[in-house]
Protein backbone atom coordinates (compact mmCIF):
# COMPACT_ATOMS: atom_id res chain seq x y z
CA UNK A 1 0.00 0.00 0.00
CA UNK A 2 2.81 2.41 0.93
CA UNK A 3 4.65 1.64 -2.33
CA UNK A 4 1.48 2.33 -4.32
CA UNK A 5 0.99 5.71 -2.61
CA UNK A 6 4.64 6.58 -3.26
CA UNK A 7 4.30 5.74 -6.97
CA UNK A 8 1.15 7.89 -7.25
CA UNK A 9 2.92 10.80 -5.53
CA UNK A 10 5.92 10.53 -7.86
CA UNK A 11 3.69 10.45 -10.95
CA UNK A 12 1.83 13.58 -9.82
CA UNK A 13 5.15 15.32 -9.11
CA UNK A 14 6.61 14.43 -12.52
CA UNK A 15 3.46 15.39 -14.44
CA UNK A 16 3.07 18.76 -12.76
CA UNK A 17 6.73 19.75 -13.03
CA UNK A 18 8.93 20.80 -10.15
CA UNK A 19 8.25 23.45 -7.56
CA UNK A 20 10.56 26.40 -7.04
CA UNK A 21 11.31 28.75 -4.19
CA UNK A 22 10.12 31.78 -6.13
CA UNK A 23 6.43 31.27 -5.34
CA UNK A 24 7.06 32.47 -1.77
CA UNK A 25 7.29 36.12 -2.83
CA UNK A 26 3.64 37.26 -2.57
CA UNK A 27 4.47 40.56 -0.84
CA UNK A 28 6.54 41.69 -3.84
CA UNK A 29 3.66 40.69 -6.14
CA UNK A 30 1.30 42.91 -4.14
CA UNK A 31 3.66 45.88 -4.41
CA UNK A 32 3.92 45.39 -8.19
CA UNK A 33 0.12 45.26 -8.35
CA UNK A 34 -0.08 48.58 -6.45
CA UNK A 35 2.46 50.22 -8.79
CA UNK A 36 0.61 49.16 -11.93
CA UNK A 37 -2.85 50.04 -10.64
CA UNK A 38 -1.93 53.57 -9.48
CA UNK A 39 -3.74 56.28 -11.43
CA UNK A 40 -6.51 54.00 -12.65
CA UNK A 41 -8.53 57.13 -13.53
CA UNK A 42 -6.48 57.69 -16.66
CA UNK A 43 -5.68 54.83 -19.03
CA UNK A 44 -2.94 56.99 -20.54
CA UNK A 45 -1.19 57.25 -17.17
CA UNK A 46 -1.48 53.50 -16.63
CA UNK A 47 0.10 52.83 -20.04
CA UNK A 48 2.88 55.32 -19.28
CA UNK A 49 3.47 53.63 -15.92
CA UNK A 50 3.55 50.20 -17.55
CA UNK A 51 6.19 51.32 -20.02
CA UNK A 52 8.32 52.52 -17.10
CA UNK A 53 8.70 48.96 -15.78
CA UNK A 54 12.24 47.86 -16.61
CA UNK A 55 14.69 45.23 -15.41
CA UNK A 56 18.39 44.62 -15.95
CA UNK A 57 19.58 41.03 -15.78
CA UNK A 58 23.14 39.80 -16.08
CA UNK A 59 23.92 36.41 -17.56
CA UNK A 60 26.55 34.25 -15.89
CA UNK A 61 28.95 35.04 -18.73
CA UNK A 62 28.65 38.79 -18.11
CA UNK A 63 26.13 39.88 -20.76
CA UNK A 64 23.62 42.55 -19.71
CA UNK A 65 19.97 42.08 -20.70
CA UNK A 66 17.80 45.20 -20.60
CA UNK A 67 14.14 44.27 -20.31
CA UNK A 68 11.22 46.65 -20.63
CA UNK A 69 7.53 45.93 -20.33
CA UNK A 70 5.56 46.79 -23.44
CA UNK A 71 1.84 46.29 -24.10
CA UNK A 72 1.19 42.52 -24.25
CA UNK A 73 4.77 41.54 -23.61
CA UNK A 74 8.41 42.24 -22.95
CA UNK A 75 11.13 43.82 -25.03
CA UNK A 76 14.64 42.53 -24.44
CA UNK A 77 16.75 45.22 -26.07
CA UNK A 78 19.64 42.88 -26.86
CA UNK A 79 17.31 40.47 -28.70
CA UNK A 80 15.07 42.98 -30.47
CA UNK A 81 13.29 41.52 -33.53
CA UNK A 82 14.18 37.95 -32.52
CA UNK A 83 11.91 35.24 -31.14
CA UNK A 84 12.68 34.47 -27.49
CA UNK A 85 12.18 31.55 -25.13
CA UNK A 86 12.23 33.02 -21.61
CA UNK A 87 12.42 30.06 -19.24
CA UNK A 88 12.44 29.32 -15.53
CA UNK A 89 14.25 26.12 -14.60
CA UNK A 90 15.94 24.41 -11.68
CA UNK A 91 19.18 22.51 -11.29
CA UNK A 92 17.51 19.65 -9.41
CA UNK A 93 14.27 19.47 -11.41
CA UNK A 94 14.10 16.22 -13.47
CA UNK A 95 11.90 17.65 -16.29
CA UNK A 96 14.22 20.69 -16.52
CA UNK A 97 17.30 18.48 -16.73
CA UNK A 98 15.72 16.38 -19.49
CA UNK A 99 14.88 19.55 -21.43
CA UNK A 100 18.40 21.03 -21.37
CA UNK A 101 19.89 18.79 -24.14
CA UNK A 102 16.84 19.51 -26.33
CA UNK A 103 17.32 23.25 -25.87
CA UNK A 104 21.04 22.99 -26.64
CA UNK A 105 20.30 21.25 -29.96
CA UNK A 106 17.36 23.53 -30.67
CA UNK A 107 19.48 26.67 -30.26
CA UNK A 108 22.03 25.24 -32.71
CA UNK A 109 19.28 24.58 -35.24
CA UNK A 110 17.50 27.95 -34.89
CA UNK A 111 20.23 30.55 -34.56
CA UNK A 112 17.77 33.45 -34.66
CA UNK A 113 16.08 32.17 -31.47
CA UNK A 114 17.28 33.70 -28.20
CA UNK A 115 16.95 31.49 -25.14
CA UNK A 116 17.16 33.07 -21.70
CA UNK A 117 16.96 30.57 -18.83
CA UNK A 118 16.67 31.70 -15.22
CA UNK A 119 17.67 29.18 -12.54
CA UNK A 120 15.16 29.45 -9.67
CA UNK A 121 16.19 26.73 -7.24
CA UNK A 122 18.90 28.69 -5.51
CA UNK A 123 22.29 28.23 -7.19
CA UNK A 124 24.62 31.19 -6.73
CA UNK A 125 26.60 32.55 -9.70
CA UNK A 126 29.65 30.37 -9.12
CA UNK A 127 27.61 27.18 -8.71
CA UNK A 128 25.52 28.06 -11.77
CA UNK A 129 28.66 28.61 -13.88
CA UNK A 130 29.85 25.13 -12.90
CA UNK A 131 26.43 23.67 -13.72
CA UNK A 132 26.37 25.35 -17.16
CA UNK A 133 29.90 24.17 -17.94
CA UNK A 134 29.13 20.61 -16.83
CA UNK A 135 26.02 20.47 -19.03
CA UNK A 136 27.60 22.32 -22.01
CA UNK A 137 24.74 24.83 -22.08
CA UNK A 138 25.10 27.15 -25.08
CA UNK A 139 22.32 29.65 -24.34
CA UNK A 140 21.91 32.56 -21.92
CA UNK A 141 21.63 31.57 -18.26
CA UNK A 142 20.81 33.89 -15.36
CA UNK A 143 20.85 33.26 -11.62
CA UNK A 144 17.50 33.71 -9.94
CA UNK A 145 19.00 34.70 -6.58
CA UNK A 146 20.06 38.11 -7.90
CA UNK A 147 16.84 38.72 -9.86
CA UNK A 148 13.97 38.03 -7.49
CA UNK A 149 12.24 41.26 -8.50
CA UNK A 150 12.01 40.07 -12.10
CA UNK A 151 10.91 36.57 -11.05
CA UNK A 152 8.18 38.08 -8.86
CA UNK A 153 7.09 40.26 -11.76
CA UNK A 154 6.75 37.19 -14.02
CA UNK A 155 4.80 35.41 -11.29
CA UNK A 156 2.37 38.30 -11.13
CA UNK A 157 2.01 39.01 -14.85
CA UNK A 158 1.81 35.39 -16.05
CA UNK A 159 -0.01 34.04 -12.98
CA UNK A 160 2.90 31.63 -12.58
CA UNK A 161 2.59 29.48 -9.46
CA UNK A 162 6.24 28.42 -9.35
CA UNK A 163 6.14 25.06 -11.17
CA UNK A 164 9.08 24.46 -13.46
CA UNK A 165 10.07 24.22 -16.23
CA UNK A 166 8.10 27.31 -17.20
CA UNK A 167 8.28 28.97 -20.63
CA UNK A 168 7.22 32.32 -21.99
CA UNK A 169 7.40 32.41 -25.78
CA UNK A 170 7.93 35.96 -27.04
CA UNK A 171 7.55 36.81 -30.72
CA UNK A 172 9.68 39.22 -32.78
CA UNK A 173 7.46 42.16 -31.74
CA UNK A 174 7.88 41.39 -28.05
CA UNK A 175 4.38 39.98 -27.55
CA UNK A 176 4.05 36.99 -25.24
CA UNK A 177 2.39 34.34 -27.39
CA UNK A 178 3.07 31.18 -25.35
CA UNK A 179 2.79 30.47 -21.63
CA UNK A 180 3.73 26.86 -20.89
CA UNK A 181 4.21 24.97 -17.64
CA UNK A 182 6.09 21.67 -18.01
CA UNK A 183 8.82 20.40 -20.28
CA UNK A 184 8.53 20.26 -24.05
CA UNK A 185 9.68 17.58 -26.47
CA UNK A 186 11.44 18.40 -29.77
CA UNK A 187 8.23 18.49 -31.81
CA UNK A 188 6.56 20.79 -29.27
CA UNK A 189 9.56 23.12 -29.21
CA UNK A 190 9.34 23.27 -33.00
CA UNK A 191 5.64 24.17 -32.86
CA UNK A 192 6.34 26.86 -30.27
CA UNK A 193 9.11 28.33 -32.41
CA UNK A 194 6.87 28.39 -35.50
CA UNK A 195 4.19 30.20 -33.52
CA UNK A 196 6.70 32.90 -32.58
CA UNK A 197 7.97 33.54 -36.11
CA UNK A 198 4.55 33.79 -37.81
Amino acid sequence: MLIRQLIIFLLIFIISGCGSKSSENNETNKSIDKNISKNKDSSKKVIEKREDITFTLETIDGKTLNIKEIPYGLEIKEFKDRPIFLMMFGYRCPPCLREIPRLIEFSKKHKDLAIVAIEVQGLNSSELKDFVELRNINYNVVTGNANMDFISYIQYKADWQGSIPFLLGINRSGEVKIVQVGGLFDSQLELAYKELIK
